[in-house]
C-alpha cells in the first residue's frame, strides 16, 4: 500500500512540474513586446524605397507577437551603401533593425566595389516588397 502511495505521489509531482513548465512557457511575453524596430532605408525621403517602406512599416506590427512600433528612418548617400555598412558595421544585431538598400550592393561586393564595409553572407534576407521582371 506504501509503495502505490509513493508511485500516485511521484506521477502527480511530475505531472506538476511537466504543467509547470509548459504554462511558463506559454505565459511568456512576446520578444518584441513594447519594443521599436527600426528600418534604415538607404533611399531619400519621398523617394520610391521611402514610401513603400512607410507603408509596409505601418502595417508591419500587426503581425508581428507583440505588436511592436516601427520606425523608418533615412540614411542616404552613395547608392545605399552608407546604410548598408551602417546596418553591418554599427546596428546591433538585436533584431531591432532592418536595413533596406539596393540588393545589388551584394553583386558589388563581389566585383570589388570600394567603400564596401560588410559582407553580404552575414546579411539575413527577409524578402522584397517589389518584384522587377525587366
Amino acid at each position: 500500500m506504501a509503495n502505490r502511495q509513493f508511485l500516485l505521489t511521484a506521477v502527480m509531482a511530475t505531472g506538476l512540474l511537466f504543467f509547470g513548465a509548459a504554462t511558463s512557457a506559454i505565459a511568456q511575453e512576446p520578444f518584441y513586446k513594447n519594443k521599436t524596430v527600426r528600418i534604415i532605408v538607404g533611399g531619400s525621403a519621398g523617394g520610391g524605397y521611402d514610401t513603400y517602406t512607410r507603408l509596409l512599416a505601418r502595417h508591419l506590427g500587426k503581425h508581428i507577437p507583440g505588436n511592436p512600433t516601427f520606425v523608418v528612418e533615412n540614411m542616404t548617400g552613395a547608392g545605399t551603401l552608407i546604410s548598408a555598412n551602417h546596418v553591418y558595421k554599427v546596428a546591433k544585431p538585436d533584431g531591432l533593425t532592418i536595413g533596406h538598400f539596393i540588393g545589388g550592393l551584394l553583386l558589388q561586393q563581389v566585383l570589388g566595389k570600394p567603400g564596401i564595409q560588410f559582407d553580404g553572407r552575414k546579411f539575413e534576407y527577409l524578402g522584397v516588397p517589389a518584384q522587377d521582371k525587366s
